[in-house]
């Protein structure tokens, strides 16, 4: 880490407010809303790994220009034998089969289908990049594979300095050093009060039914809620650079600093995509706070029990701000930014010196 990223909190933790209108943004396999028990009662739930996607494909839809990206697909080998057809002129049925000879050797074997057994989070340009080892060895490659190429192959499956995959990390066992420790925890979100789940009943209606005919071609049933939800993450800085680092380069601290900001806006933005065309559950949270401090802490213990009518909102804001303010008197560190995108929370607030803007909030967190 550089002298100027020594100067900031290693630790920055997002915690978020927000109101959703009647929507399914996450369904368990009954096709209702997830749920979780807190503080014996009911709560909506959005599972973790539902909110990383949303922000993970929030940020590359919207990327950073000159920066690299990751993907993540068990597709890599008919990505790479497609580029070797496009690029290379080779026949498809011999660039698959050569393709697949390759990561079988790298222990990523295929199924059936001839994509890997595994999804593999790698960099946008694997394909690209290993079609050109690939053909390079072409006439080499049968049932066995060169060890130089092998040794090219797998360095394109290295990451690279690709911002998503540092942040997120990836769990990839079947080759040595696949394993990328994440610097972002994305917990599941629930709702601070009760949950009120309903069903939807709906019909799609035929429009050129005949007069007496029946006009309902589909039935069927969705569960929605409309949650408010508290959200929380983390983001360890030091290991962000460590990630950055092991790529090489000069600019580790600049990368960081665009991942950072690319990752707490998206955190702040992107909602799942679940339903979207039947709900437009396209919030912002009402209050966001960000403390950076010496580590990561929830203040899920603030909605134990859960928040009353009327204004759940700002009753559910109040408990925040004391927990977090209690928390930082307990450890003795830690400097909260706020952002308000509601103006109902603005009372709450007072005195907290918040923000209107996402700009200025990512401004004013890089300063601590």
């Amino acid at each position: 880490m550089t002298t100027a990223a020594t100067t900031v909190a290693p630790f920055v933790t997002l915690h978020a407010l927000q109101a959703f209108p009647p929507s399914l943004l996450n369904r368990d396999d009954s096709n209702t809303a997830k749920q979780i028990v807190i503080g014996d009662t009911l709560r909506v739930r959005v599972s973790a790994q539902s909110a990383k996607r949303a922000i993970r494909q929030s940020m590359r839809a919207h990327r950073l220009a000159g920066h690299e990206y990751g993907l993540r697909t068990s597709r890599f080998p008919a990505l790479t034998a497609a580029v070797l057809v496009e690029e290379f002129g080779r026949p498809a049925d011999v660039a698959a089969a050569k393709t697949a000879a390759v990561f079988r050797k790298l222990n990523l074997k295929a199924t059936n289908k001839g994509d890997t057994a595994v999804l593999v989070f790698g960099r946008e340009a694997l394909p690209s990049t290993l079609a050109a080892v690939i053909d390079k060895a072409w006439e080499q490659i049968g049932d066995e594979v060169p060890a130089d190429t092998l040794t090219a192959a797998r360095t394109a499956l290295d990451p690279g300095r690709a911002l998503d995959v540092a942040l997120f990390g990836r769990m990839l066992a079947e080759i040595p050093g696949g394993r990328i420790d994440g610097a972002v925890g994305v917990s599941h979100s629930f709702s601070v009060d009760a949950a009120a789940i309903e069903p939807d009943w709906w019909t799609a209606v035929d429009d050129a039914a005949v007069a007496g005919e029946p006009v309902s071609a589909n039935l069927g049933e969705s569960m929605v809620s409309a949650p408010i939800l508290y959200r929380t993450a983390s983001l360890d800085r030091r290991l962000l650079r460590t990630n950055l680092q092991a790529a090489g380069g000069a600019d580790t601290d600049e990368l960081a600093i665009a991942a950072e900001r690319s990752f707490i806006e998206w955190f702040i933005r992107a909602v799942p995509s679940a339903k979207q065309r039947s709900s437009v559950a396209a919030t912002l949270p009402s209050v966001v706070i960000a403390v950076a401090g010496p580590q990561p802490l929830s203040a899920a213990n603030a909605f134990a029990t859960p928040v009353a009518q009327p204004d759940v909102m700002a009753t559910a804001t109040t408990r925040l701000v004391a927990t977090l303010d209690r928390a930082k008197a307990v450890i003795g560190d830690g400097h909260d930014v706020y952002l308000s995108a509601d103006p109902a929370v603005d009372a709450v607030l007072e005195g907290k010196a918040p923000t209107t803007s996402i700009a200025a909030f990512l401004d004013a967190i890089a300063a601590r």
